[in-house]
C-alpha cells in the first residue's frame, strides 16, 4: 500500500473554513452549507478525478535496479501500467536502463511529473487515459544514438526479465530480502491476489513473518530480514473489516510510540 495514512482527530472550533486547493479553482462550487459558519466541500478531490495529478513521495526499494521495474512499482498503486504493446521497441531501451540514483527518491511531485522524470531527457511519456497505460517514445533527435538491433535486444531482455520476476502467489512460495527503504506497504502493493484488500495483504504478510518486525508492529519492518511469501488462501484471512481494524491499531501504536518523548 503506497500512500499516506492520516489520523482522525477531534477538532473544537467556533468557525471552520474548508478551502478548495488552487488546482480546483476552475471546478464548479459544490459546497454544502451546514450553517452560517461551516461549509464542507462535497465531491471527488481533483487528484481522484485525474490520477496523474496525485501528489506522491517515492522511495524506490533497492531491489528495483532498472527504470522499468521502478516504473511498475510507481504506477501500480494508481491503476496504471506500462504499455505491453507499444508501436515500436523504443521504450524497452529505457525500461532496461539502470535506475539513476537521483531518481530513486522523488517528491513531493505529481505522478505525471514522476513518470516524465523517469523518462529522462531522451524519452517522452505517452498516456492512454482509457486503458491507463504509459508508453515511452524517443524525443526528436535522439533516434540517431541507437540502432534497431539494440532496440530489439532491449525488448528481448525486458520480456525475459518480466517473466522471471512474476512468481504466482497462488502456486509457489518465494522469498524476498528487505532492503533499506522498504516498507510492508511496498510489498503489499506488489501482491496481486484476486478477492483480497490491501489491508488483508498487509495482515497476511505480517502474520506470516513475525520474525521480520520490531515490537510485533507491522510498521517496524527490519532491513535485512527475509520475508517468506507462501501461497495464500483468501478464505483463511481475516475479513476485510477486521484486517482494516488491525492495520489501524498497529498504526495508532506506531504513531503513539513515535511521538512519545
Amino acid at each position: 500500500m503506497q500512500g499516506v495514512m492520516f489520523n482522525k482527530r477531534g477538532v473544537v472550533a467556533v468557525i471552520v473554513f474548508i478551502v478548495a486547493s488552487a488546482t480546483q479553482a476552475d471546478a464548479p462550487d459544490r459546497r454544502v452549507f451546514e450553517n452560517r459558519y461551516l461549509s464542507v466541500q462535497v465531491g471527488a478531490e481533483y487528484a481522484q478525478i485525474d490520477l496523474l495529478q496525485s501528489i506522491i513521495e517515492l522511495q524506490v526499494p533497492e531491489r528495483f535496479q532498472t527504470v522499468g521495474g521502478s516504473l511498475n512499482y510507481l504506477l501500480k498503486p494508481y491503476g496504471f501500467q506500462i504499455d505491453d504493446d507499444p508501436e515500436s521497441n523504443e521504450q524497452y531501451l529505457l525500461l532496461m536502463l539502470a535506475l539513476p540514483e537521483p531518481h530513486r527518491q522523488l517528491g513531493p511531485i505529481t505522478l505525471m511529473d514522476a513518470v516524465t522524470t523517469l523518462g529522462g531527457a531522451s524519452f517522452r511519456p505517452l498516456i492512454n487515459p482509457v486503458k491507463r497505460t504509459v508508453r515511452y517514445q524517443l524525443r526528436d533527435g535522439f533516434g540517431k544514438f541507437v540502432t534497431d538491433e539494440e532496440l530489439a535486444y532491449a525488448r528481448k531482455q525486458w520480456l525475459e526479465e518480466k517473466e522471471k520476476s512474476s512468481p504466482s502467489l497462488t502456486t509457489e512460495e518465494f522469498s524476498v530480502l528487505v532492503q533499506p527503504g522498504d516498507s510492508l506497504s511496498s510489498f503489499a502493493n506488489e501482491l496481486d491476489i484476486e478477492g483480497i484488500t490491501t489491508d488483508q495483504a498487509l495482515v497476511y504478510l505480517f502474520q506470516a513473518n513475525p520474525h521480520a518486525f520490531v515490537s510485533s508492529n507491522m510498521n517496524y519492518l527490519l532491513a535485512g530480514a527475509e520475508l517468506t511469501i507462501a501461497p495464500v488462501e483468501p478464505e483463511t484471512l481475516p475479513i476485510a473489516v477486521e484486517a482494516s481494524q488491525l492495520v489501524d491499531e498497529h498504526y495508532r501504536l506506531w504513531v503513539q510510540r513515535e511521538v512519545t518523548p
